[in-house]
């Protein structure tokens, strides 16, 4: 009990700092969907093209800190570095497909439904099954999403192939950002900016070749650089920098930012106001997400890694 309490509870020297730097740090990740409607073009060649940009941004953050020297790496963490890289890599191409195909709302929603992915891969690799509450939250979740899409409306359903496919690639990049997020629970020894440089250099090495080349001329690049730099590099920094002073609490919380950000861009990029059934279902899906991230069963400290 008290060795729980002293993991809990954060230090009280940097709270204050940390807890900006966390919050920075999810708004940040809020606004993607803006960065990859503007940079208009397919998101193999989006998630190809921020993963050149992050490997810059990530050498110069990692020489600053000293990353590199801090880093052991042993056979184990490197393979299950690089698997997680090609987990987290795709997980990218399909959120950026979901904003493709849907509103920024919508694909973000959807993508915010991992929480209950970790709870069901978790409970497969521990070989115990989720109490009947966590799986009663997971149903309320659900039902969450389903309005949120408006598959379910308060008039009835309105399902169709071509409202699938957004909300499909978001739950798809969920379920593989869970993979990533397990895996790199149980990588030790590299240095967590090194092992972001690892995989982004794999995602760029496997990518490449597929992708499309940037109009330097036009201003999309910006948009994707800025990705790179900003929303993987820098925000990455300010993570980092955070996770390991505030409580998995406050990690927990504080993570609603994003979804919360990414609904407001939305609504300013395409001036439509929710509507009363994604408002309901955004409510369930939160609701639901704070029982399964914060309930008894888990309430301890767990590794914590960037979304975006």
């Amino acid at each position: 009990m008290s060795r729980q309490l002293v993991r809990e509870s954060p230090a009280k020297t940097g709270v204050s700092r940390a807890t900006v730097l966390l919050t920075i740090a999810m708004a940040g990740w809020g606004t993607i969907g803006l960065f990859a409607q503007g940079a208009k073009t397919d998101p193999i060649t989006i998630a190809a093209w921020r993963c050149v940009f992050a490997v810059g941004s990530l050498i110069l953050m990692s020489l600053l800190v000293g990353a590199f020297r801090a880093s052991r790496f042993t056979a184990r963490a490197v393979t299950l570095t690089l698997v997680g890289g090609i987990a987290l890599v795709a997980n990218w191409i399909l959120l950026f497909a979901a904003f493709d195909a849907t509103t920024i709302t919508i694909a973000t929603v959807s993508y915010h439904m991992e929480p209950f992915f970790l709870v069901a891969i978790g409970s497969i690799i521990a070989r115990r099954a989720p109490s009947r509450l966590s799986i009663c939250w997971l149903l309320i979740g659900f039902t969450g999403l389903i309005f949120t899409t408006r598959f379910l409306r308060f008039d009835g359903l309105a399902i169709d192939s071509t409202s699938l496919i957004g909300p499909l690639a978001g739950l798809g990049a969920g379920l593989l950002y869970a993979v990533a997020t397990l895996l790199a629970q149980r990588t030790e020894g590299i240095h967590p900016q090194v092992m972001t440089l690892m995989q982004c250099a794999l995602g760029a090495l496997v990518l490449l070749p597929f992708a499309g080349m940037l109009d330097w001329n036009g201003t999309s690049w910006w948009w994707i650089a800025a990705m790179g730099i900003i929303h993987t590099g820098i925000l990455y920094w300010f993570l980092y920098a955070a996770a390991r002073k505030v409580s998995t609490i406050t990690l927990a919380a504080l993570s609603f930012v994003n979804p919360a950000v990414a609904v407001l861009t939305d609504i300013l990029l395409t001036g439509k106001l929710p509507t009363a059934e994604q408002l309901l279902g955004i409510a369930l899906i939160i609701a639901a997400t704070l029982a399964v991230t914060l309930g008894p069963a888990n309430q301890r400290d767990r590794p914590h890694n960037p979304k975006t």
